[in-house]
């Protein structure tokens, strides 16, 4: 008699969990659905290069042009705000589905969030997109404050109101929609202004406890998975991130970066160093967007330069000849 009625009830809640999280899945706003879906959950794709980060890595790399070069096959899983924790988790997921990954990218802007957590809506630009999985719920431990943490876990307390604005629209949402960006967005806007001040400086900086302690667990986690870890900072105006909750010199932290990488033999591409805007002939005016991100024209350019850099340093199957 126990036995039955215990199988029952967890049977039932089993039944209410997963309807929850059904209802769950139409009521969360569509925003990135797609492209994370694309990139976590599609296995017809494998990609030997996952490009993460902010919203400087979503419009800075280009998958396309790293194939059209070398036959690189990579995706972009970068989101704004994306807080450095969470793409961490992101990461783990998306190595579920692409386990063969030879190379992670990854965007190290939000290393100077001092904060101890993101933004709500731009954590839930991912977590609310990730299935129910156990990195989902460490993510949630670790990434969101403790009394946000059930609404992370069950989104539809969060938007239980929607109900009444729910159009067809939301019960069909094209997750396999533009899969040939593979998950790269960028403007077409032109800055038209310089740089406002001198990005450089001769101090070696910190790193915010938080963000320092993942940059660490995504080393930890590349030597687990055999994958070789690549840091890159996108080009921005430094001058344009003066907020309080931000590391307050953004050139004396990746200073001290670039030593982290040094010491433990990981490369790292600083395309704000003016030398490497140089080389590589970026024009700030003509090849960003606004003064925090790329242009498609600067993001071909810094493309192409990163492929150069991969085909150059990594043993990578050209998969145009296959």
């Amino acid at each position: 008699m126990i036995k039955n009625f215990l199988l029952k009830s967890i049977i039932l809640l089993s039944i209410i969990l997963i309807s929850l999280h059904w209802l769950s899945s139409i009521l969360v706003r569509p925003g990135h659905a797609a492209k994370l879906y694309q990139g976590w959950y599609d296995k017809s794709h494998q990609y030997d290069v996952l490009l993460l980060g902010s919203s400087h890595m979503n419009g800075m790399i280009d998958p396309q042009v790293l194939f059209n070069n070398y036959g690189i096959t990579s995706f972009n899983y970068g989101t704004g705000g994306q807080p450095i924790d969470v793409t961490y988790y992101l990461l783990k997921e998306a190595l579920k589905t692409h386990p063969e990954t030879k190379i992670v990218v990854l965007d190290i802007y939000y290393l100077g969030l001092t904060n101890e957590y993101g933004e709500e809506g731009y954590i839930r630009n991912v977590l609310d997109n990730m299935r129910l999985s156990e990195n989902k719920i460490d993510a949630i431990m670790d990434c969101t404050p403790r009394e946000q943490r059930l609404y992370y876990l069950f989104p539809i307390l969060k938007y239980k109101n929607r109900w009444a604005s729910l159009t067809q629209s939301d019960f069909n949402v094209n997750l396999y929609a533009n899969q040939e960006a593979a998950g790269f967005e960028a403007g077409d806007n032109k800055y038209g202004k310089d740089i406002a001040s001198e990005q450089y400086s001769d101090e070696i900086g910190e790193i915010p406890h938080k963000t320092l302690e993942y940059l660490y667990k995504f080393m930890e986690l590349s030597k687990e998975r055999g994958f070789q870890l690549v840091l890159i900072n996108a080009p921005y105006d430094y001058s344009s991130n003066d907020d309080n909750f931000w590391y307050k010199d953004d050139a004396s932290m990746y200073n001290k970066v670039s030593v982290i990488a040094k010491n433990n033999n990981i490369p790292f591409i600083n395309y704000s160093d003016k030398n490497k805007m140089k080389q590589i002939k970026f024009n700030f005016k003509e090849d960003m967007n606004n003064p925090g991100h790329t242009n498609i024209y600067g993001a071909n350019k810094v493309s192409i330069d990163l492929a150069n850099f991969l085909n150059n340093h990594y043993k990578l199957v050209d998969h145009r000849t296959k």
